[in-house]
């Protein structure tokens, strides 16, 4: 047990190494940088998995002009609701895997989910507000129950967010998911626009899932990364589980898409 002196002398000393600041102690946000050779390897491994990925038909279409039929975005939006819903269920899992202090760069990746969580807190709203323009209720959603492909994506992703590594889970969910999302969106979202002229409500409301992540998800995909970087162990078996996961959830989101186009 210390004595006055000795207590003294210990918070002076800890007083002393750590002087008041006049800010409030804020993590530092993550910081893009080079890569390692595994990443390189995985991201060259996975490019053409990722471009299939923002480009299935539903979307590819669109950019060539080709308006699909609106059924075929009723069921995007019906079906997809299932991973918008949860998607913050995903994160809050990968977020109870951080700590705090232990490691370099822990708090700055505990910060950014908590960040993306408070971002993603009105998304599933959002997301109804594009059904409602497109004339699906969010009733539909609610009972329906999921296609196989979609289904299969939820469940991958659920269980690689829970039981898997942090690395494992944020490569299948924010790398993998949250990444295509910004591509295929900032690209679909002008295009969009010509389901006017079908009678689609297009305004402010009904496009503000797109328009959000047109615009946010730019950088999350790189972020993502860098949380990789932290928390895989290259020198083990980990890479190549993390490739694995991001892959499963590539393969699987291009099937659930395109199983909204088969009439």
């Amino acid at each position: 047990m210390l004595n006055v002196d000795e207590h003294s002398a210990v918070s002076l000393a800890v007083t002393s190494s750590h002087p008041p600041s006049s800010g409030r102690y804020s993590p530092p946000p993550l910081q893009i940088t080079p890569h390692p050779a595994w990443l390189e390897q995985m991201l060259h491994s996975l490019n053409a998995l990722w471009e299939a990925a923002c480009w299935p038909s539903l979307f590819q279409k669109m950019m060539d002009n080709h308006r699909p039929p609106l059924k075929h975005w009723q069921r995007f939006l019906c079906e997809g609701f299932l991973i918008v819903e949860n998607f913050p269920k995903y994160m809050g899992m990968s977020l109870a895997k951080t700590t705090y202090g232990k490691r370099p760069g822990d708090a700055s990746v505990r910060r950014w989910f908590l960040q993306n969580l408070s971002v993603e807190a009105k998304h599933a709203e959002w997301w109804i507000d594009w059904m409602r323009a497109l004339g699906v209720e969010p009733e539909i959603a609610f009972t329906a129950t999921p296609r196989p492909e979609w289904q299969a994506l939820h469940e991958h992703l659920f269980d690689t967010c829970r039981n898997a590594s942090l690395a494992e889970g944020v490569a299948a969910s924010n790398w993998a998911i949250e990444g295509i999302t910004g591509v295929w969106s900032r690209r679909v979202e002008k295009s969009f626009r010509a389901y006017a002229d079908d009678g689609i409500q297009i305004n402010y409301q009904s496009m503000m899932w797109l328009k959000a992540h047109a615009r946010y998800d730019d950088a999350h995909p790189h972020e993502a990364l860098e949380i990789l970087k932290q928390n895989v162990d290259e020198t083990t078996d980990h890479p190549r589980q993390v490739e694995a996961a991001a892959r499963k959830s590539l393969v699987l989101f291009t099937r659930a898409v395109e199983a909204c186009c088969i009439d």
